[in-house]
């Protein structure tokens, strides 16, 4: 069994122009959005897309990274649970807000 890594820490940040950008560091980002929230919103998609590539690198034997793995873990549990999880670090660093 693979040894349990944390989940990457995403980033919120708001952009000159006044978008926001969410990135997952090693995961995936989604830039461009006009509020925080539409960022979340969009962020749980692209987090669910990088999620299905992970799982086709990691079918294909190519290495994939303790947190990569977490990150698929967590979206076999539902956009909810990723929601929260991406709300849950901007709750305690709302640096981007």
């Amino acid at each position: 069994m693979t040894k349990k890594s944390a989940l990457p820490v995403p980033a919120l940040s708001r952009a000159d122009d006044d978008t926001w950008t969410l990135e997952v560091p090693g995961v995936t980002a989604t830039t461009g959005h006009p509020s925080p929230e539409w960022a979340m919103a969009k962020g749980v998609e692209v987090v669910r897309r990088a999620a299905t590539d992970i799982v086709r690198r990691w079918i294909s034997g190519k290495p994939v990274t303790p947190a990569e793995q977490q990150v698929v873990l967590l979206v076999t549990r539902g956009d909810a649970q990723v929601y929260a999880w991406l709300e849950a670090s901007f709750a305690e660093d709302p640096k981007g807000r």
